[in-house]
């Protein structure tokens, strides 16, 4: 049987309507992070651009908070909780991310030691690519789609050659790749509707 399957319980549906929207959260803030970071490299940028970019961010991460409230709704109408999920998944969710912290934390180290601080940004997009590819096993498939293209996008920075801007094609491409995943994860959580029964109405028939 598919690990993940089609939800057919209220509950499972409630459940994962609320992870999604932590996911979504997470992405489109780390996302937003990124890009900045990406601009902020490039020189002489118009106050549009950032105009656009802090309206354009922000609008996602209001959407990922509803999604998020939409799913602790859910949730509270089912009389469930993210208990039963976080006990398999926690402790291999906290060991990836200790080691992608780890790993961030190396390449700041190697970069700024060998005097190529050019190196940071698209070293540590390696590192964020790499820690969503366990993270495919542990939460959804779609994290193996997510990772193997930021470590394609750093793999491409790290490798350029010539005047190539590898701290703003690192951060751009890596922050367009989590605001993307946020927005295919939004779509997916709302078409998951948990129907909600009275509870003075018997649940038989």
């Amino acid at each position: 049987m598919p690990k993940h399957s089609q939800l057919s319980q209220p509950a499972d549906a409630a459940v994962a309507a609320y992870g999604r929207g932590i996911a979504a959260v997470i992405t489109a803030s780390f996302g937003y992070g990124w890009l900045c970071w990406g601009f902020s490299a490039i020189p002489h940028l118009p106050v549009a651009t950032w105009a656009a970019l802090s309206f354009a961010a922000n609008a996602l991460i209001l959407w990922a908070i509803a999604g998020l409230l939409r799913g602790r709704k859910m949730m509270k109408a089912q009389g469930t909780s993210r208990a039963g999920f976080w006990r398999k998944r926690r402790t291999p969710f906290v060991i990836v991310t200790l080691l992608e912290i780890a790993g961030c934390i190396l390449v700041a180290v190697l970069a700024t030691s060998f005097h190529h601080p050019g190196w940071i940004a698209a070293g540590i997009s390696l590192v964020v690519g790499l820690h969503f590819l366990p993270l495919g096993r542990i939460f959804a498939r779609l994290y193996y789609w997510v990772g193997g293209l930021i470590v394609l996008c750093a793999a491409l920075s790290l490798t350029s050659a010539g005047s190539w801007n590898r701290t703003a094609s690192a951060c751009i491409a890596t922050g367009s790749v989590l605001c993307a995943t946020a927005i295919c994860i939004l779509i997916r959580s709302s078409r998951v509707h948990a129907p909600v029964a009275s509870p003075l109405q018997p649940t038989g028939h």
